[in-house]
């Protein structure tokens, strides 16, 4: 009952991946042409060797009439079939192709959109390396797969019904011989399928999990040479790769032990069929030279496909169990989706409240405990605490990175879930803590969120940041190329290209995740004198580790183990003499610095 359970799913499985075939169905129907062509074309030429044979070794009462009926008929007739097979088998070989490349095309293309629409908590429980391995190397199983099974095994099993329709016309009893092999060898050739299709999906993880550990390894090179860990990350690797070569090893017995049991079964059945064949022909007499010679050069044609089958069940399997992996990521629900009436609104009108919102990453672990606060248009709200207390959890809930366990969050009087992704962020603005910039130009990186934007305006963004300076003493100016994650500049230059870009963007609300934290003591006086003109007439939300720059906020939270413990303004706050005071002295005391109320 289990295994038909299984093949049902795995048959599931597969017609949802031939569906991406449906916009090419024209391509498909010429597919299916070049097979039917190629299949009869194949039967043809084998069959014709009974009447050249029978022709050039039976005796004939008129050999002149024969042999030239042989040389401007027979022989012409086959050699125009075996050229519409030559054909058809480039027009099969070319859209088999083709079509193989445009699924793989479409899937990955899927693959790569939902990833962009999954929420940051499926993020945060994977490995970056090993989803990136999802749109290469499964995506290429599924390529080999597709070319080898829909087409070469769609190809071989027309073939096979061509081959054995013209055996049974010849003589069904030979035919009912040479065809038995065919239920026989599945036996074999299912039950090391099965092998091969679990060792495939133990084997495709554990290669995104090499992927993984490449990538992560690479993106943290610095840090690996730092500690001289060089040899601890080779052992790692070590590991991994050599469970991956033992799982391929256990693939490829399976592979190797199934087709020579199959090759057996077909040389058995073979001997067998050599003879009944001979015994006809010697003894009971009723076999003829030319269809003893046909007959044995159409089983020739036929049990290679045997093997085929054999192969073709086992890429099936590798195949579906990439297809498990692929699918599985499409299938992962997006709990950020837009509700059907979901609305689009404007910006920030009255102000932005969170009611009793309560969060946990972890089940049982809470982040937030039923926080109430509110944003006022044009306001500066700084949220201030303990590393860990939930003041980036808090911002990350405005863009709807996360959603609330509990409580709601409004913008005016539309509740986020309520609202449009796109709408919603498109009007707000985030200078994170860490920097993030990409393997592009200063001028792209700075227009990442506003696409189209003119030179000048970028510009512009980037005298506010003062960038403008630093940027044109680069080897090409704004377009020079800044490595993967702005590695060619500074920690204090890069902050100031992602300060630029959401200038640039222009939202009416900003959040400013530690926004001046890489930089030294004379860029942080620039760039804040410009945030300070910029948050001068758009709702703010600040995120400081450094209380020094948050003084003339007009409300402080101080946020600790998930709740709001303190509000207030600068001054009012040391007066009172809680965490803040406690922080604000603890941090001036630690730089050495004179504390200023």
């Amino acid at each position: 009952m289990q295994e038909t359970k299984d093949f049902k799913s795995s048959f599931n499985l597969y017609l949802r991946l031939l569906g991406y075939l449906k916009p090419y169905r024209s391509r498909v129907i010429l597919v299916l042409i070049c097979m039917v062509l190629s299949g009869v074309t194949t039967a043809f030429v084998m069959y014709q060797l009974k009447p050249i044979m029978d022709a050039t070794f039976t005796n004939s009462s008129d050999p002149l009439a024969t042999f030239h009926h042989l040389v401007l008929f027979t022989i012409p007739l086959t050699i125009i079939a075996a050229l519409i097979r030559s054909v058809s088998g480039y027009g099969f070989d070319y859209l088999n192709r083709y079509l193989s490349q445009k699924v793989v095309q479409h899937l990955r293309s899927d693959l790569y959109n939902h990833f962009l629409k999954l929420p940051m908590s499926f993020f945060n429980a994977q490995r970056i390396g090993g989803l990136a391995s999802r749109i290469t190397n499964d995506v290429q199983v599924l390529q080999d797969s597709i070319m080898n099974i829909v087409g070469q095994g769609t190809q071989s099993l027309i073939t096979v019904i061509t081959i054995a329709s013209v055996l049974f016309y010849m003589d069904w009893q030979l035919a009912f011989v040479a065809l038995v092999v065919f239920p026989i060898a599945l036996f074999p050739i299912y039950r090391f399928g099965r092998k091969i299709r679990h060792a495939s999906g133990e084997g495709q993880q554990i290669l995104s999990n090499l992927n993984a550990h490449i990538h992560e390894t690479l993106a943290s090179i610095r840090v690996v040479k730092a500690f001289g860990m060089e040899n601890h990350e080779k052992e790692k690797f070590r590991i991994t790769h050599s469970t991956f070569f033992g799982v391929k090893m256990r693939e490829n017995r399976a592979y190797a032990a199934s087709s020579p049991i199959v090759e057996w079964i077909a040389t058995f059945a073979f001997m067998c069929l050599i003879v009944w064949m001979a015994y006809r022909a010697l003894l009971i007499k009723n076999l003829t030279v030319g269809s003893f010679v046909s007959f044995i050069g159409l089983v020739f044609s036929l049990y290679p496909k045997l093997k085929d089958f054999n192969g073709l069940w086992g890429g099936l399997q590798s195949a579906l169990a990439a297809t498990e992996r692929c699918f599985y990521i499409l299938d992962t629900v997006d709990p950020m989706v837009d509700a059907k009436n979901a609305i689009t609104v404007g910006p920030l009108k009255k102000d932005l409240e969170f009611k009793n919102v309560s969060f946990e990453y972890v089940h049982g672990h809470q982040i937030l405990k039923n926080v109430s606060f509110s944003l006022k248009k044009g306001e500066v709200v700084a949220l201030v605490g303990p590393s860990g207390g939930g003041k980036s959890t808090l911002a990350d809930m405005i863009p709807r990175f996360y959603q609330p366990n509990s409580g709601q969050i409004f913008w005016d009087e539309h509740e986020l879930s309520t609202i449009k992704l796109a709408s919603l962020r498109s009007h707000i603005g985030i200078v994170t803590q860490e920097t993030i910039l990409f393997h592009d130009t200063i001028m792209n990186n700075i227009a990442y969120g506003r696409p189209g934007a003119s030179f000048k305006d970028i510009q512009q963004a980037a005298k506010a940041a003062y960038a403008d300076e630093f940027i044109k003493n680069t080897p090409q100016g704004y377009n020079t190329i800044i490595g993967e994650r702005g590695v060619k500049l500074s920690g204090g230059q890069r902050q100031r290209v992602a300060i630029a870009r959401a200038i640039l963007k222009n939202p009416p609300l900003l959040i400013l995740d530690e926004a001046t934290s890489a930089l030294d003591n004379q860029s942080e006086e620039w760039v804040q004198k410009a945030l300070e003109e910029l948050m001068g007439h758009r709702t703010t939300l600040v995120i400081a580790h450094r209380l020094s720059t948050i003084r003339k906020a007009n409300r402080i939270l101080v946020v600790d183990k998930g709740r709001i413990v303190e509000e207030g303004r600068h001054a009012g706050l040391l007066k009172k003499r809680g965490l803040y005071a406690k922080l604000y002295k603890m941090q001036f005391k630690t730089h050495s610095e004179t504390p200023a109320e």
